[in-house]
């Protein structure tokens, strides 16, 4: 068996830390590409579409705020909140904007709670980035 990566190894950790889990990754913006996480259901679920489609939706949120006048009339985006019937997910935008941490769990879990998880391994997964 392959030895696991740092950054596997923390997202493990993240992922016991979070109640009603479903999914995460962590994914390049620019490309789409999930560089870490999964999800319980990969079957059903496939993280890497979702994934490369949220990065289009962060991408898109970019140019929006672009045309509203930027950083400065708007301020700088730290993370998005979706919520459907059977789910939220959240999208929390790294400082570097070069990539973001999706999270995606039942509407059982408790959303304030995932929130303050996924900024405890922030630093983290950021320092364990290629």
């Amino acid at each position: 068996m392959a030895k696991k990566s740092n950054l596997d190894v923390i997202i493990d950790k993240f992922r016991s830390e979070i109640p009603e889990f479903v999914s995460t990754d962590i994914v390049e913006i620019e490309t789409g590409l999930s560089v870490g996480g999964g999800s319980i259901f990969p079957d059903t679920f496939n993280s890497s579409v979702a994934s490369a489609l949220y990065a289009e939706l962060v991408k898109a949120n970019e140019r929006a705020l672009e045309a509203l006048g930027g950083e400065p009339n708007v301020g700088v985006v730290e993370d998005f909140l979706i919520t459907t019937s059977k789910s939220y997910i959240l999208i929390l935008i790294y400082p570097n904007k070069k990539y973001y941490h999706g999270l995606a769990i039942t509407r059982q879990g408790n959303l304030a709670f995932a929130r303050i998880v996924m900024k405890k391994f922030q630093p983290e997964i950021i320092k364990a980035l290629p």
